[in-house]
């Protein structure tokens, strides 16, 4: 079993990021399922990884990540190459700046037709 988790909502956009990047460098990982509907974020021991009780959450033996965008940057750096996050400034910022375009513009219009009917609006 590997060391890395991630705990997902499957409806969730910020996870399918998460998912859809992991799967592109063929990292395996074990998902938690956490139904945030349920209310499984705000147990104490979800709040115990992340006192703000959010998904996504990336665990990598004791690091424990949240935000989807720290988790990207993370995943970038430690399984992919530079082709994913380069190490060059210039063409670091340019990542950066489409992963707040995902994170900003991009958030209100896809995530919801993802999550279908049952989504709360």
């Amino acid at each position: 079993m590997t060391e890395l988790k991630l705990y997902d909502y499957p409806h969730s956009g910020n996870c399918y990021k998460v998912r859809l990047l992991l799967s592109m460098l063929g990292v395996d990982y074990e998902r938690i399922p956490t139904d945030i509907i349920a209310g499984e974020t705000l147990m104490p021991e979800f709040k115990r990884l992340t006192p703000r009780g959010q998904i996504p959450v990336l665990q990598d033996g004791e690091t424990v990540l949240r935000d989807s965008m720290a988790i990207l940057v993370y995943v970038a750096r430690r399984y992919g190459n530079a082709h994913w996050l380069p190490a060059d400034a210039l063409a670091e910022a340019r990542v950066m700046q489409w992963l707040a375009v995902a994170d900003t513009e991009l958030r209100h219009g896809l995530p919801r037709p993802r999550a279908g009917p049952c989504a709360p609006r």
